[in-house]
């Protein structure tokens, strides 16, 4: 993977948060940084994968992929946050037709 450097402002308050957690975890700043910023947009895509799948404009195997996480993850996370499984109306009908064969 190749780096590039990149530049950014914070406020003195964030600073001495990342300082607090480098000195905890043992690592330098750019370590903690790095870390923060990608579990920050693995979060990102999941709020948005499972956004769309909620409202139905994604299937849960796209809001997945989109997420970079398995199927059976972003079924776990519908399921932690309280979001139904989307299903067509035809979908629908016919799970209350089996179920009532």
């Amino acid at each position: 993977m190749e780096s590039v450097m990149i530049t950014a402002r914070m406020g003195r308050d964030l600073v001495e948060e990342i300082k607090k957690l480098a000195s905890k975890k043992g690592v330098d700043k750019d370590s903690v940084i790095r870390e923060l910023l990608s579990m920050a947009i693995r979060d990102t895509k999941l709020k948005e994968a499972l956004e769309l799948v909620r409202q139905r404009k994604i299937t849960v195997w796209k809001g997945a992929k989109m997420a970079g996480i398995s199927y059976r993850e972003l079924l776990g996370e519908l399921r932690a946050r309280n979001i139904p499984f989307p299903l067509s109306e035809e979908e629908l009908r016919n799970e209350i037709e089996k179920i009532r064969s």
